[in-house]
């Protein structure tokens, strides 16, 4: 017998479904479920994270995802002066986003510990970068279809862990969770894992869930440069491709010179 949501995880989940429901009717798209994916850190000086170590799919997509950025300026402050004076910019600060996860076993009856811990598990080092005398945690990164605002490579800076729910044995069934990421920079690493630089030329066909940014992060390890492979396609509108599109990928070499191709249905 499964048994009912309450509180926040009804809340959570209702209004996750509800939403979900509504976006395709007024947009269209299938369901794709957000991912939190987990990468060993980079070795050595590399920016470069390494092979992907696990994969979080969410049981629910969130309903909201909160994102911030802050620059840093410094004022010179001359004690006779009555006025402000003229800030000068100090640099930008990393990206910081912060969503909730909820994890519920549903009627499967299984438990949520796996899974719970496995986050948590985000904010220490692992046994590979102690052993290398540099230690670090994984550096994660969000993924979630068309999405390219989060698309960003990330540790992992707080987690909490609420369970709610539990097996008469103890067994924890339901857990609610927040999580906020801090960007850090680098690439995720290439699909090839012979290729020491940036995705060559080539083709691509997208499947569900996939978006122009994806394609640009994983080939070349930054989503902005979506962009060029727009423009070598011929493409207007990003959010116009659909699976079955098949795009070419420039090299550097490429982008900004010669005849850009086109893409096919």
């Amino acid at each position: 017998m499964s048994l009912p949501l309450s509180g926040f995880a009804s809340g959570f989940a209702s209004g996750a479904i509800a939403g979900n429901a509504l976006g395709n009717a007024l947009f269209g798209g299938a369901l794709v479920r957000a991912a939190l994916v987990v990468h060993d850190p980079p070795t050595g000086s590399s920016t470069v994270p390494g092979r992907e170590r696990n994969r979080l799919v969410f049981h629910f997509n969130p309903e909201s995802l909160q994102i911030s950025k802050q620059s840093e300026w410094a004022r010179h402050v001359a004690k006779c002066e009555a006025k402000a004076s003229k800030p000068e910019f100090s640099g930008a600060q990393p990206r910081s986003l912060s969503l909730p996860i909820l994890l519920d076993s549903g009627s499967t009856r299984g438990s949520v510990q796996d899974e719970a811990e496995m986050l948590m598990a985000c904010c220490t080092p692992t046994p590979q970068s102690v052993a290398a005398d540099r230690p670090s945690p994984p550096w994660v990164r969000l993924e979630w279809g068309r999405l390219r605002t989060m698309a960003f490579t990330a540790v992992v800076t707080h987690v909490d862990v609420t369970y709610t729910m539990f097996a008469g044995d103890g067994l924890p069934l339901r857990a609610e969770c927040s999580l906020t990421l801090e960007e850090v920079g680098g690439a995720v690493a290439r699909q090839n894992p012979t290729s020491g630089g940036p995705g060559g030329a080539g083709s691509h066909v997208l499947v569900q869930g996939e978006s122009l940014a994806s394609l640009a992060y994983r080939h070349y390890g930054d989503a902005s440069r979506w962009r060029e492979i727009a423009r070598s396609n011929r493409i207007d509108d990003p959010d116009g491709v659909v699976p079955g599109d098949r795009l070419m990928l420039p090299t550097p070499a490429d982008e900004g010179g010669g005849e850009p191709g086109g893409y096919e249905r």
